[in-house]
């Protein structure tokens, strides 16, 4: 009982920072006269679409059924059968009062094939009464690696999950959302700019998502398409699972192949190190405190629907955390306490 408290408590007084947050921005946007975005909220005779990414489990998973239940024609991008018949016996089995519609579609985000399929099921399906009006651009890939003994491939696949598909996702569905005055919503993360070790690679993929988000919002402004970026903290996903599972039964870098390459002119020793600092890092991903689902999706909720969207949310209190931090004492504090840490953990 006390934990359910614990976790209501926890959901209501990050909701209620994020409302907070939203009223400083309406006003701010007032004030400096800014021109609200096209908002477009279901009817019983109107379902506008949206594409999301990485709809099998975790954020994707709930912003799409969520999205339905409100009316949206969701396409929900997944890449396997199974996830296909999951999502629909899902969305079957809830309440859907606004008649909105979930179609599953498969779609590998890193194939440039499976992205014209996309286009054109969305393409065939939508006209006045459901116009295309958001990509939501969730799908990801985590790697957890020190750079130095990372191979090509963990650069290379994760670059191409988590930039290079948002660019040619969006390249691809941008004049769509120009005419309906849409929105492009993009999954960040806290890691783009709190850098932890190990988390490099991940780091640099969402780092870049950031500024790609913020330059094409500045460049489409004039054409009525609004940018979001979502950057949420430590969040109950698949990926978030996969990542405490693989902490927490490393043994050795040599398990984690095809991503690991250790050449030969790497010394033993640095080697020994590097999986001290990870072990280190596995202990202290035990305590970290999980922030659930429906705070990211009520942030990207509030990113297709109001008038004055954010450009930025930072989900979860402890990407606000973060966040504030950062802001007030600088990046070398926040990497002085994170050393401190897992300096203190590897020893004991």
């Amino acid at each position: 009982m006390p934990t359910v408290l614990y976790h209501k408590a926890f959901v209501h007084l990050t909701l209620l920072l994020d409302y907070i947050s939203y009223v400083f921005n309406n006003i701010f946007c007032l004030l400096f006269r800014q021109k609200p975005s096209k908002v477009h909220i279901p009817t019983e005779l109107y379902h506008p679409a949206v594409l999301i990414t990485g709809t099998s489990a975790g954020i994707g998973r709930a912003t799409a059924l969520t999205l339905a239940k409100l009316g949206y024609t969701v396409f929900a991008g997944v890449r396997k059968n199974d996830d296909v018949d999951d999502l629909i016996a899902e969305f079957k089995d809830s309440y859907n009062p606004k008649e909105g519609c979930l179609i599953p579609i498969i779609l590998d985000v890193t194939n440039n094939e499976h992205i014209q399929n996309a286009y054109d099921q969305i393409q065939s399906k939508i006209g006045d009464e459901i116009p295309f009006v958001a990509l939501i651009n969730n799908a990801a890939l985590v790697v957890y690696l020190p750079m130095e003994i990372a191979s090509e491939d963990a650069f290379l696949h994760s670059f191409n999950t988590n930039y290079f598909s948002i660019v040619n996702l969006t390249k691809k569905f941008l004049p769509l959302l120009r005419q309906s005055g849409g929105r492009v919503i993009n999954l960040g993360s806290v890691a783009a700019w709190e850098n932890s070790a190990v988390m490099g690679i991940y780091a640099a993929t969402k780092a870049a998502v950031r500024a790609m988000t913020k330059i094409w919002r500045v460049e489409t402004k004039e054409m009525g398409v609004h940018f979001s970026l979502i950057e949420p903290g430590m969040i109950i996903s698949r990926l978030n699972e996969q990542t405490t599972h693989s902490f927490r039964n490393f043994e050795s870098f040599s398990s984690l192949t095809p991503y690991c390459s250790t050449s030969q002119e790497t010394d033993s020793k640095v080697i020994i190190e590097y999986e001290k600092m990870y072990k280190a890092i596995a202990k202290c991903s035990e305590n970290f405190r999980v922030s659930p689902t429906e705070i990211a999706t009520d942030a990207i909720l509030h990113a297709l629907t109001a008038p004055y969207p954010k450009n930025t949310y930072y989900v979860g209190l402890d990407a606000k955390t973060f966040a504030f931090v950062n802001w007030l004492l600088g990046d070398r504090f926040l990497e002085t306490i994170q050393s401190k840490v897992v300096s203190f953990v590897s020893k004991r």
